[in-house]
């Protein structure tokens, strides 16, 4: 029996890993596109980023036969001590041979319970031969188009880091276009210095559940993708406005509430000016202390970092606040309510993450 010690990795077994980097591997296309993401901490300031695309098989009737067809290539990259994004694995190849697991046998790799193999069922269990001591890959659910991915990464010998669980997408034909479409618009719009047009487009690109009548219901943006969304802002704004200026004020926050993530999000409110100063002439039980869309300030006179906003269009507030005629609904001022307040609280810490493995720390 093996036995393994799971726990954060220091920079050196991150640097041995950079003997095995491997040539880039063309994925077979023989189904629908899948692209996946997660990431994985060694220590503070240290994180390693996973990205998988590729195909599986449309259609088949068992979980072998759709791991058998998969052609899916893994990108590993990590930012070094100077911020500048490194390259671990490019699109190395991941294979479903299960003796390529230690002792040939992927139950003994320290997955949490619901990534983790069972006996006597089919699962969608990669590793790659790229890696020098072992990368394991676990996607669910089998049954269907994985929708989360877990990582088991082993940087030296018997040492594993295991990554948070990620998210799994099905890739819409069509969607590369409609992506490309937005960010047209979004250029069109920073440049005529339409911030709130350039606002709505942004989180229709990063949440679109958040806009009214959205393009896609959702989307996975490439590291380039969101690399462009925070070059278009600063360009347009002189700097002033964009994802990686939110994300430094995020950092400093996080740096001053290490154990507190509700201070930090405030702290990042106060700072970006989307709190609110004077009471509101008329109240509508609904709003909170954070300010809604339509009393954002969408001129280059906003505090620094001040868009794109991070919060729910006012359209879709109401809408799930008065639901149609005829339609009972006992709770939906309180999801209202949740969607004014509650949502900041989650929401931007995953947005900080979705952006940060992408965006130079050092600028």
């Amino acid at each position: 029996m093996y036995r393994f010690t799971l726990k954060p990795l220091g920079w050196m077994g991150a640097i041995a890993l950079l003997t095995a980097i491997a040539p880039p591997v063309a994925a077979q296309n023989n189904g629908s596109r899948l692209t996946c993401q997660t990431r994985a901490t060694l220590n503070p300031g240290v994180t390693l980023n996973y990205r998988i695309t590729g195909s599986l098989l449309e259609g088949a009737a068992q979980p072998q036969e759709l791991a058998a067809a998969a052609g899916l290539a893994l990108t590993v990259q990590w930012y070094d001590r100077n911020g500048q994004l490194q390259t671990l694995l490019r699109n190395a190849v991941l294979n479903n041979d299960p003796q390529l697991a230690p002792g040939g046998d992927y139950r003994q790799l320290p997955f949490e319970a619901p990534f983790r193999p069972q006996r006597h069922r089919g699962d969608l269990l990669y590793a790659t031969p790229a890696s020098v001591h072992g990368l394991y890959v676990s996607l669910r659910p089998t049954n269907e188009q994985p929708q989360q991915i877990q990582i088991v990464h082993a940087l030296r010998s018997g040492e594993y880091v295991r990554s948070r669980v990620g998210t799994c997408q099905s890739e819409v034909p069509e969607m590369d276009r409609l992506v490309d479409e937005q960010l047209r618009r979004l250029q069109a719009r920073l440049e005529a210095q339409d911030w709130a047009e350039a606002d709505l487009i942004t989180r229709r690109l990063l949440a679109p559940g958040s806009t009214p009548n959205p393009p896609f219901n959702t989307v996975l943006l490439s590291p380039e993708q969101i690399r462009t969304i925070d070059q278009l802002w600063h360009r347009a704004s002189n700097g002033r406005f964009g994802l990686s200026v939110q994300l430094r004020v995020w950092q400093q926050m996080r740096a001053a509430h290490p154990r507190n993530s509700e201070a930090a999000v405030n702290g990042l409110r106060d700072r970006l000016g989307w709190q609110l100063k004077t009471p509101r002439a008329e109240e509508d039980f609904i709003s909170s202390d954070w300010l809604n869309e339509s009393e954002l300030t969408y001129s280059l006179t906003a505090p620094v970092g001040h868009l794109p906003w991070v919060g729910v269009s006012d359209a879709v507030v109401q809408a799930v606040a008065v639901p149609p005629p005829g339609v009972h609904c006992g709770v939906c001022t309180v999801d209202a309510m949740q969607l004014r307040y509650d949502r900041f609280y989650q929401y931007i810490p995953q947005r900080m993450e979705q952006v940060e493995p992408w965006l130079l720390r050092g600028n």
